[in-house]
């Protein structure tokens, strides 16, 4: 790791761009070595990852433009720097801080919603809101807070969950009562994705017998989730972990998809003692 930080340093310390090219493919290869070695997941090592990505970060946004390119190249290191935390660590999920570090890299490249989850995953509500603002399309911005929310009570994190409803209610400005009474009217055709997640979090927070209710609600809305497909692994998890009802067999591939998008497994928070070969490079 300290030759990789080295090499790195130089590659980036002046200001030709044209070595970006090179520092990030180094820090490809880094991340399959953390795997390949199953590198330990501490301090140590972490803060020089972070100190290669801050350096790296730093020289994109130097560039006179955004390269498309290398803002995708970011997004695989941390994506596979993300796993070896997730699979040779203790935190579920992975480390916060590379979520976080993910889900800048996922906005800068253009794909928000993957950034809004990864966000999520590092408990940054305050971010999430932040970014949801400069969504100029109401249907947009709501299907990020919906994924947003869902990913949090996906986590078991409610505190986050209601942090964000709440901050995103108060700065929108539009008339929510007026929109939960629309969406519950049977002749009301458009429903709001930001009345059903805060919905599922009022469901949530009920005791276990709500159940019934949870599955009125995605009945109500089930229109809504077939065209937007990629919200039904979390609103069956939610459905798994809250309320014991088990997905249908069709569901499990996609939850397996959304657990790995976690962090590398999908959380498992280290492998067994027995398989940890903390080395370095």
């Amino acid at each position: 790791m300290e030759v990789a930080g080295t090499v790195t340093t130089k590659l980036l310390s002046g200001n030709n761009h044209l070595l970006l090219g090179m520092a990030s493919q180094l820090l490809l290869e880094t991340a399959d070595a953390m795997l390949e070695v199953r590198l330990e997941v501490n301090e140590k090592n972490l803060n020089e990852f972070y100190k290669m990505d801050e350096m790296f970060a730093n020289g994109l946004d130097a560039l006179p433009a955004r390269d498309a390119t290398q803002d995708k190249q970011r997004c695989k290191y941390l994506a596979k720097a993300l796993r070896w935390s997730d699979l040779m660590g203790t935190v579920r999920f992975g480390e916060l801080k590379m979520h976080s570090a993910l889900a800048s890299a996922m906005w800068n490249a253009g794909d928000q919603a993957e950034s809004i989850s990864h966000s999520a995953f590092a408990e940054e509500p305050e971010v999430i809101n932040e970014r949801l603002s400069s969504v100029n399309k109401k249907g947009e911005k709501d299907l990020l807070l919906c994924r947003a929310v869902l990913t949090f009570l996906t986590a078991e994190n409610l505190r986050d969950a209601n942090a964000l409803s709440n901050a995103f209610i108060k700065s929108d400005g539009r008339n929510f009562d007026k929109l939960a009474t629309e969406f519950f009217a049977k002749e009301k055709k458009i429903k709001s994705f930001v009345i059903f997640c805060t919905s599922v979090l009022g469901i949530v927070e009920r005791e276990q017998k709500a159940g019934a209710l949870y599955t009125w609600l995605l009945g109500k809305f089930q229109g809504y989730l077939q065209r937007f497909p990629e919200l039904l692994p979390f609103t069956s998890r939610i459905g798994q972990i809250y309320f014991k009802i088990q997905p249908p067999p069709s569901m499990l591939k996609q939850m397996e998809s959304m657990m790995a998008m976690m962090g590398g497994m999908g959380g498992m928070g280290g492998l067994p003692p027995g398989m940890m070969m903390p080395g370095g490079f």
